[in-house]
């Protein structure tokens, strides 16, 4: 039976290292390449499956959205590393990110509805650890 449990949960954790991040009315998916373990040094390409409640898609045409990456976690007064480019591809937001040295990095994805728009603001927030090589992850508790 042990054996049983251990394949079982060798074989789905990759699904599990999506993380969902929610505020007000607005949730996403988040997925980092590659396999959600970012590499050093490296470009790692980061999605956002941005949903309204109900599972409405959120396009980049409808938000306000910005993305923001902190060494370590968010401290009031610290400006972000990275700010980088969101695009639009498919129903996902999509950006590429670049970490500098290995560690916990925090991204914030924060945005405001565009006229017309009927989503809350929302300021969303994942950990992930990037590594030489990659194999980094993501850190599940925010």
């Amino acid at each position: 039976m042990k054996t049983f449990l251990i394949t079982v949960l060798l074989t789905v954790s990759p699904a599990l290292a999506h993380e969902l991040a929610r505020d007000g009315n607005v949730g996403a998916l988040m997925h980092i390449e590659p396999d959600d373990a970012p590499a050093v040094g490296k470009a790692n390409g980061v999605y956002f499956e941005l949903n309204q409640k109900g599972g409405r898609p959120i396009a980049l045409s409808q938000c306000s959205c910005t993305l923001s990456v902190y060494a370590g976690s968010v401290k009031a007064g610290v400006k972000p590393l990275l700010t980088p480019k969101l695009v639009q591809a498919k129903n996902e937001l999509t950006s590429t990110l670049t970490f500098t040295r290995p560690g916990a990095y925090t991204l914030v994805l924060a945005g405001s509805p565009k006229p017309g728009a009927t989503f809350t603001p929302f300021k969303l927030v994942w950990t992930v650890r990037a590594d030489v090589g990659g194999g980094g992850g993501m850190d599940m508790g925010h």
